[in-house]
């Protein structure tokens, strides 16, 4: 994987937690967790995964005392494991509904929700194909079983991920048809599975095309991302929009969504001290740098002599 070459060595304060600068060590018998040091594991949404190993690999250069394990799933198998009490911090675009906490409520456990970027679903095709732009509308009558000259095949990375679940409600199946939808096994297939057959569309996060593991750069250099319509704010003339960070910051680009650390630990533990960084100006600017679009704008000092 590509990784942010930002290592910072400050600080980092929000609210009332505050990181020590100087690294923690084992030094004194020191044991357990806390928000730089221990081991734990956070699931991740596969369509964000690059990002998150960026972030966690300066992360882990500045607290070489913490061991956080990155483990990546569909949504589905993510909300199963926060369900069964087999991990506590989870990395999802979207929170909780509130029968899906409703088990941690039960508990005495209140969520901490920490919002870090906004995301992007990107519709792929093979660089082969000339026409680089398509309507929205053409996807949503795929998903609805229609046929659609432009789209004669589309390709989700999993059957069970979030890019499915979040087109599907925008087009209002429940779901997913018999024809011309093709669901492989990750965003890695997707990409390798486009850049080999023209004509197919292929639906992945938007951080897969930006910032690809280096095996997969030879499959993205050979792809196309389209320019999609967004009905809700051209009323008039027709426009279409790339995924780009300025089109994800002014809402142009129809397909974003927000990302989030959800934390159920019910303590001060790694997750709060990664959530805490990943949202901090160190941790954003980490994110401005990956094209997606950080919730805080880094400030940037320039000195004038």
């Amino acid at each position: 994987m590509k990784y942010t070459s930002v290592i910072i060595f400050t600080c980092i304060t929000a609210g009332v937690l505050v990181f020590s600068c100087k690294k923690e060590t084992t030094e004194g018998g020191f044991e357990g967790e806390s928000l730089t040091y221990g081991k734990t594991t956070i699931l991740v949404d596969n369509t964000v995964q690059p990002i998150v190993e960026d972030v966690l690999a300066v992360f882990h250069s500045v607290y070489d005392n913490a061991h956080i394990n990155q483990a990546n799933l569909t949504e589905n198998e993510i909300l199963q494991a926060l369900q069964r009490d087999t991990a506590k911090v989870a990395i999802l675009p979207r929170k909780l509904t509130a029968a899906e906490e409703a088990h941690f409520t039960s508990t005495g456990i209140s969520p901490r929700v920490t919002e870090f970027a906004v995301d992007a679903i990107a519709l792929i095709t093979n660089s082969k194909v000339t026409d680089t732009v398509l309507d929205l509308q053409e996807v949503y009558n795929v998903l609805q079983g229609k046929a659609s000259a432009k789209v004669p095949k589309l390709v989700f990375d999993n059957p069970n991920s979030s890019t499915v679940k979040e087109l599907m409600r925008m087009a209002g199946v429940k779901s997913m048809p018999t024809s011309n939808v093709y669901a492989l096994k990750s965003n890695e297939e997707v990409i390798k599975f486009v850049h080999d057959n023209p004509g197919s569309i292929g639906i992945v996060g938007v951080n897969w095309l930006l910032q690809p593991p280096l095996d997969l750069v030879k499959y993205v250099e050979k792809v196309r991302i389209l320019a999609l319509d967004n009905v809700k704010i051209d009323k008039g003339e027709k426009k279409y929009y790339q995924p780009s960070q300025s089109n994800i910051a002014t809402g142009s680009y129809p397909l974003t969504r927000k990302l989030y650390v959800l934390n159920y630990q019910g303590k001060q533990g790694l997750g709060m001290g990664f959530a805490t960084y990943i949202s901090a100006p160190e941790g954003q600017r980490i994110i401005l740098k990956s094209g997606l679009l950080p919730v805080t704008i880094p400030p940037r000092e320039v000195e004038v002599k």
